[in-house]
């Protein structure tokens, strides 16, 4: 499988227990007396089949301080009753953070109809939690603190990328994963905690770390998966730079202790920023994904990746670009890592951080985003962050002809369009219904102005002006779109004057 062909941002062309089988989305449990008081919100995401998986956060090689103290929670407004279209809060946006104060490494898992959202170590809480009706809010900071205590062996302040896997069907215990610094040297090792409430507070095992390599500097962000069958995984990150890959060990069926030897499945490769890290398993499209950050979490070159594999050992194949970063997001999300997916009877969503403020030197306040998520297959696309899709790999009709152009992306275009009616087509994929930005990169060295006409799946015809441009120079028109979840067809045709597409971006 050749990922390059359709990566994001290259050519036409994702719970922790997540994976194939389904951990927590559908896990209908009922609230016990701690959260008597709570309320039950809704949707959420999952494709079809699965249910809501739960993963899990990380932080990278230092934690960042806490930006202001939370506000006190307010009541999360009731869930409107299920719908054939996941419910969206007002004013959310997958480019907007829905927790702006300091929450980074989330994940979310959701129980008995309530979103819970753990985050990396903040100056009130060794472990925060927010709650919120739906993925997309309006999320809430809960008081108090989600670990009871660090275990014996572990030190404050320095406690990264929970990880909590609700409740197989029947069972009543919710299994936490953290990483956290050893008290008697610098190196961070994974723990495990339970509670049997998603709350919290879950309290931690005794005895010796469940993962901590000394010999490969510790280990950091732990990831759950399981699969249909039951088996589970734990995946986490070695933590020394020079040394720094994603692991995966079998674990008892309980989770709470390992049952095999661990095998290194990723490391880092040419092109990718320092080292790999926030691994996040999932199975789609008959293949396993693993979604993973590349860089310092702290800067701005932090991104999210994937890589595909037809068995969980791997070999993982590498897409050939990053699905998440500071330049695909045009600056609008900065460092968007630790990625985690969240399923639901709603479809899925990608939950991760952005660096919301720099402080200096590894310091940064991170909020939490989420984002739909849709499959082609086994190949990811994030609403808010572009998919480009190249001309010369349109279906052109005869109405266009492939162009050599050094300065194009990919090294071509196609045009000119010189014959009035005569559509190309663009095949794109989105992951849900809605309105969508289409970037069309072009060039018009005709001396005139021209126009295109712009279809989606054959109707809603609407222009969109080619200005014109200096010969050998690229420039790009957007317009807006309302397109089906899935594959769509955008068709690009001549009204007047003539031009070139170098590519079609949409996001």
């Amino acid at each position: 499988m050749d990922l390059r062909a359709r990566g994001p941002l290259s050519s036409f062309g994702g719970p922790h227990g997540r994976p194939g089988a389904p951990v927590s989305a559908l896990v209908a449990l009922v609230v016990l007396a701690g959260l008597a008081g709570m309320h039950a919100p809704e949707p959420g995401m999952a494709e079809a089949g699965e249910r809501k998986e739960p993963r899990a956060g990380r932080p990278s090689a230092r934690p960042s301080p806490a930006a202001k103290p939370s506000r006190a929670p307010a009541p999360p407004v009731p869930s409107p009753a299920q719908t054939a279209t996941p419910f969206t809060a007002p004013g959310y946006s997958p480019v907007k953070p829905v927790i702006d104060q300091y929450f980074a490494d989330p994940t979310v898992v959701k129980v008995a109809g309530t979103y819970y959202a753990y985050g990396t170590n903040s100056p009130d809480a060794v472990m925060p939690v927010a709650t919120a009706p739906s993925p997309t809010g309006p999320w809430t900071r809960r008081p108090g603190d989600g670990l009871a205590r660090l275990p014996a062996w572990a030190a404050p302040g320095w406690t990264w990328a929970p990880e909590v896997v609700p409740p197989r069907p029947g069972g009543r215990t919710h299994v936490l994963y953290f990483s956290a610094r050893r008290n008697d040297r610098d190196m961070q090792c994974i723990g495990v905690a339970t509670s049997t409430s998603p709350a919290g507070p879950f309290v931690p095992l005794d005895g010796e770390p469940l993962v901590c390599p000394l010999g490969l500097g510790g280990a950091i962000d732990p990831a759950s998966y399981i699969e249909e069958d039951g088996t589970r995984y734990l995946l986490y990150k070695t933590d020394a730079r020079s040394k720094a890959a994603v692991y995966l060990v079998r674990l008892t069926a309980d989770g709470l202790r390992l049952a095999g030897p661990p095998k290194r499945i990723l490391g880092r490769g040419a092109g990718e920023p320092v080292l790999v890290e926030a691994p996040d398993l999932v199975r789609r499209g008959g293949k396993y994904v693993l979604f993973y950050s590349a860089g310092w979490y702290f800067k701005s070159n932090y991104q999210t990746r994937y890589a595909v594999a037809s068995s969980i050992e791997g070999p993982y194949e590498k897409a050939r670009g990053p699905l998440l970063s500071t330049g695909g997001y045009g600056g609008r999300v900065r460092g968007p890592g630790s990625a985690d997916v969240l399923a639901d009877a709603g479809g899925d969503y990608l939950v991760f951080h952005g660096i919301q403020r720099y402080l200096g030197g590894s310091k940064v306040n991170r909020g939490m985003y989420v984002a739909a998520l849709g499959w082609d297959g086994a190949r990811p696309v994030v609403r808010g962050a572009p998919v480009r899709y190249e001309a010369e790999r349109a279906r052109l009709n005869g109405c266009a002809t492939p162009l050599a152009r050094p300065r194009a992306s990919g090294g071509k275009a196609v045009g000119p369009f010189d014959r009035p009616g005569c559509p190309v087509d663009v095949s794109v994929f989105v992951p849900v219904a809605g309105r969508y930005s289409v970037r069309i990169q072009y060039a018009n060295w005709s001396g005139k102005k021209a126009r295109l006409e712009v279809t989606v799946n054959g109707a809603a015809p609407g222009p969109v002006g080619l200005r014109r441009t200096k010969k050998g120079s690229w420039t790009s028109a957007t317009v807006q779109r309302d397109m089906s979840a899935g594959w769509n067809t955008l068709g690009l045709r001549r009204l007047d004057g003539s031009g070139q597409v170098d590519y079609v971006e949409v996001r």
